[in-house]
């Protein structure tokens, strides 16, 4: 009886288009679960915020009431982080508003590639959570309710890669008013009339800066960028 029997050229053109097919859909996947990674730590860090606000709320009140400090845009964060925001964070590591090294990402670029900078300065108040996330504070000098007092920078895994806005790293506004803690790109700072305005299907995409996005993504539930 004559057995049959792939020949060695047959095993190796199967093996290679095995391996077209591999390179071709292995790195989709790969950006797929590490996307979804990203999203999960996105709805993590505003749920964190969110509880941050209600216990802050608590002990403080309304925060259209709260004793809010004094000063510019750029100023030292220092006074109302510490007073009504950073005793709810598990802090793991408290940079402060210094050029104290360790708790966010030294560079940072936009979403669409071009250089951010860092944050590496004293008018960025800068924490590392026991979850892993570096989160920033920075304050902003407008007292009207209406208007942004602060703003929130996550990145929800750390320092590592790619320390990009829209992929890992998110912002957040802090409204001196009922409107709260809110991603941004849902409300934003250009004035009073444009508090209501949506931007959550606008304003992110691969060419973008990338800030608007975290309305997108906590609207969408996905990164679809």
């Amino acid at each position: 009886m004559k057995r049959k029997a792939f020949t060695l050229a047959e095993v190796l053109l199967t093996l290679a288009i095995i391996g077209v097919v591999a390179a071709l859909t292995i790195p989709a996947v790969i950006t797929k679960v590490t996307k979804d990674q990203y999203v999960v730590g996105l709805k993590k860090a505003y749920n964190t915020l969110k509880a941050v606000e209600r216990e802050a709320i608590q002990e403080h009140g309304s925060m259209e009431n709260w004793a809010w400090s004094a000063g510019g845009d750029g100023s030292d964060p220092t006074a109302d982080f510490e007073k009504y925001f950073l005793p709810r964070f598990d802090v793991l590591k408290n940079c402060g508003a210094t050029t104290e090294e360790g708790c966010f990402a030294e560079e940072t670029t936009y979403l669409n590639g071009s250089s951010m900078g860092g944050f590496n300065d004293t008018s960025y108040y800068k924490i590392v959570t026991s979850d892993g996330m570096s989160w920033v504070y920075r304050k902003l000098g407008y007292t009207t309710p209406l208007y942004v007092r602060g703003w929130f920078y996550v990145d929800v895994n750390g320092l590592k890669g790619p320390n990009r806005f829209g992929r890992d790293i998110f912002e957040f506004e802090v409204y001196p008013s009922n409107l709260g803690i809110k991603p941004h790109g849902s409300y934003y700072a250009d004035g009073i009339t444009s508090v209501s305005t949506n931007n959550v299907n606008s304003s992110c995409n691969i060419s973008s800066e990338g800030y608007y996005c975290t309305a997108k993504v906590l609207s969408e539930g996905a990164m679809n960028y």
